[in-house]
């Protein structure tokens, strides 16, 4: 099992084993995640939702990702 945290609406936060997640869709400004039979309303974008999951920043969109290696 690999499980992340991530921000959930209502303001909150929750351990998610993302092998259980079968897809997402997007609602409000959020998305929906379907874990199984239950759900589970999210703050983040279907991309944002992408860089969470891959364990990123929610709005790294390239630019500044090191690909697993730090620069320093």
């Amino acid at each position: 099992m690999r499980f992340v945290q991530i921000e959930t609406l209502p303001d909150g936060q929750a351990l998610v084993d993302i092998d259980k997640l079968s897809h997402a869709v997007p609602v409000d400004g959020g998305s929906r995640l379907h874990l199984g039979n239950a759900t589970l309303d999210v703050p983040h974008s279907l991309d944002e939702l992408a860089n969470v999951l891959a364990g990123r920043e929610r709005g790294d969109d390239g630019e500044r990702s090191r690909a697993g290696f730090r620069l320093g």
